[in-house]
């Protein structure tokens, strides 16, 4: 039986239901999209009812929606996300927050907290949602789910509302990372020429600031991805990639571009946001201030960043690093409990979103607490066929 989509909470309100085509490689699967991408006469919430409120309906349907429709994906809804898709919790959307699926304790991880919990439940095949700083890697880590965040613009994002744009990707949720590795292939078709594997690398120093059972978990599928690519395994130190500075420092450049997107906006209306995203938009606005010469020091230094990090997953190397440090969001958590969960996943989310590289969340589901745990495999940019053709070879392993 079909779950009531009223049990998860995972719809926007006014959402809709669009039949795909009749044929395409998709024909028979259901997808599910965050309520911030374009649709033809519908106002998207960008998780707030406000926003809509301030918004004409959209005049053209976002190319990405055209390409699901066509390939023959049904349309299921519309999803709940977190207010601007400024959160990684999934507890400050409209209306209450999606219930997770997998475990009721936990939050579904934000900002795509609405695909999360429709696709965990069984109400999608595909969910679509975007990343900016973990937005699909934390849901997917919370869910249970497999998922991927693209190399940076390997997918085009016309249609969709941005956070911070240089940031930004739109990702891709599945329970199963084949599903994932077609829809992939609607959205961005051109192939990727992919370099001889090199080796498979271990973030061991920063497995170590985690939890027993997530570091058991990541060398596990370290060594199997290993094995199932033929390649050297081996232990690194990746903590430079993940520091606080480093956090820091993101904080900073995705901030500058979240004002000059929506800081009008945010000026005439931010008092209607739930405290702690108000709290983190007053600091953009702050940040919006600095001085050109700060503003550039930070742009250099990002391009030092990638600069390093190329070096250390160089193409042809799978590393694994946690997505999130101990499982979570847990719904008891008081407010520090949850803005540390945030800082923590934050740094983590760091090395993708500063480099454009790519990012594949492979779920492993256990018995206990938790009840799942999320594995960050990172590559080189552009080389997203080789996360998911590991993930879909790792697919039988993913029980523990």
């Amino acid at each position: 039986m079909t779950p009531d989509p009223t049990d998860v909470g995972a719809f926007a309100p006014n959402s809709v239901a669009i039949s795909g085509s009749e044929a395409g490689s998709l024909r028979g699967r259901t997808f599910v999209a965050k309520d911030l991408f374009s649709l033809k006469g519908h106002r998207s919430s960008f998780g707030h009812e406000r926003w809509r409120a301030t918004h004409v309906e959209a005049s053209e349907t976002s190319p990405i929606l055209t390409c699901m429709l066509n390939a023959g994906a049904d349309l299921v809804g519309l999803t709940k996300l977190d207010q601007l898709a400024y959160s990684l919790i999934g507890n400050v959307g409209e209306g209450s927050p999606p219930r997770n699926a997998l475990d009721n304790r936990l939050f579904c991880g934000g900002s795509s907290s609405g695909s999360a919990a429709a696709v965990a439940a069984g109400l999608a095949d595909i969910g679509l949602g975007t990343d900016t700083a973990g937005s699909i890697r934390v849901p997917a880590a919370a869910c249970g789910l497999h998922s991927i965040r693209p190399s940076h613009g390997l997918i085009n994002p016309d249609g969709v509302i941005p956070l911070a744009q240089s940031l930004d990707v739109v990702g891709i949720f599945g329970l199963h990372a084949s599903i994932i590795a077609d829809a992939l292939r609607v959205l961005a078709p051109q192939t990727t020429s992919l370099v001889p594997p090199v080796g498979v690398k271990l973030a061991a120093d920063v497995f170590d600031t985690a939890d027993a059972t997530t570091t058991s978990i990541g060398t596990a599928v370290a060594e199997a991805a290993a094995s199932i690519m033929g390649v050297p395994f081996e232990e690194v130190e990746f903590g430079d990639f993940t520091s606080t500075d480093v956090g820091d420092l993101f904080a900073r450049l995705q901030g500058r571009e979240i004002w000059s997107n929506h800081g009008r906006w945010v000026e005439e209306h931010g008092s209607s946001l739930a405290h702690d995203v108000q709290s983190r938009l007053e600091r953009c606005e702050r940040l919006s201030r600095d001085p050109a010469e700060v503003k550039e020091q930070d742009h250099q230094e990002r391009l030092r960043y990638a600069q390093t990090f190329t070096a250390a997953v160089e193409p042809g190397t799978v590393l694994v690093l946690p997505v999130m440090l101990e499982h979570g969001p847990m719904r008891a958590w008081d407010d520090e409990q949850l803005a540390q969960f945030r800082s923590g996943c934050f740094r983590l989310a760091a090395p993708s979103s500063l480099t454009g590289a790519p990012q594949a969340v492979f779920s492993v589901r256990r018995d206990g607490n938790p009840r799942t745990v999320g594995v960050g495999l990172l590559a080189a940019p552009g080389e997203d066929d080789r996360l998911l053709d590991l993930m879909v070879s790792l697919g039988d392993r993913g029980e523990s």
